[in-house]
């Protein structure tokens, strides 16, 4: 499955739910309070999974305790970026791939050397 597929269905879903906001709606200069909303939930999402790190670092568990809850914040901060990219009509595939490029020529004094590997 390929992006732009999780893409429509989070699409789906989105057209199927309603609160405050229209949440499939695109976002554009008149109703920017969504894209506000949407990034106050993607720093909340942060905000559990760097909680459930403290608790680690803390001792208060392993990382292999909290595992499934860690893979279950990264799916909610996953689903909010699919929706930032599709409500805001980013292409997040081929961004990424420009990304990728880019890092490649800005992080060129950090990669490995053939003894590295």
């Amino acid at each position: 499955m390929n992006l732009n597929q999780l893409i429509n269905i989070q699409k789906e879903f989105d057209s199927k739910h309603k609160g405050k906001f229209d949440w499939a709606q695109k976002i554009d200069e008149d109703n920017i309070e969504i894209l506000e909303y949407l990034l106050l939930c993607l720093v909340g999402e942060f905000g559990e999974i760097s909680n459930l790190v403290k608790k680690v670092l803390r001792g208060d568990y392993y990382l292999n305790d909290i595992r499934a809850q860690l893979s279950e914040e990264i799916a909610d901060i996953f689903i909010y970026v699919l929706k930032l990219a599709y409500q805001l009509d980013i292409d997040i595939e081929n961004q990424f791939l420009l990304k990728v490029d880019k890092n490649k020529n800005r992080f060129t004094h950090y990669e490995k050397s053939e003894n590295d590997i």
